[in-house]
């Protein structure tokens, strides 16, 4: 999956009513939810989103669960989410 990575100003890859295409439908998704990210918060969400690194992957989910708020997922004591046991205070 080499595909050139996603930023909030690129412009859509197809335009509306063309054929649908799994991968333009998921690159505007993202863009769309990138938009919603945090400045701050968009790089973790970017390289989680190239598949590089389990544990920012991992870390993008906290993020978003605890509404981007870093000092908030350090302190999650959620046992019951299948991600606590790999949080990377735990690894």
């Amino acid at each position: 999956m080499n595909q050139a990575p996603i930023r909030l100003d690129d412009p859509p890859q197809s335009a509306p009513g063309k054929a649908n295409d799994p991968a333009a439908d998921l690159d505007a998704a993202r863009r769309k939810r990138l938009a919603q990210i945090p400045a701050r918060q968009r790089p973790i969400f970017l390289r989680a989103w190239a598949g590089k690194s389990r544990k920012t992957a991992i870390r993008a989910f906290c993020l978003e669960c605890f509404g981007y708020e870093s000092a908030e997922v350090n302190r999650c004591t959620a046992p019951a989410c299948p991600l606590y046991p790999y949080r990377e205070d735990r690894l």
